[in-house]
């Protein structure tokens, strides 16, 4: 996610979800469309906390976001 000529994540920052995702606590697809929350890592994989407002908060890899461009 993160290549050099991008700038780091910061909380609140939007993102967009490049694929269809379900969640894993109600089964149902997530929308497009979500906040940053922060990075962890777990395992040696990297997960991005993500709030999608009222569908909750899940955790993504970062090859299933991408920033929203500045507007």
């Amino acid at each position: 996610m993160n290549t050099s000529n991008e700038k780091p994540l910061k909380p609140g920052d939007p993102l967009k979800v490049v694929k269809p995702i379900r969640s894993q606590k109600t089964g149902t697809f997530l929308p497009r469309e979500g906040t940053f929350v922060r990075a962890v890592e777990n395992m040696g994989r990297k997960l991005i906390l993500v709030n999608f407002g009222t569908a909750g908060e899940e955790y993504l890899f970062p090859e299933e976001i991408a920033p929203e461009p500045s507007k």
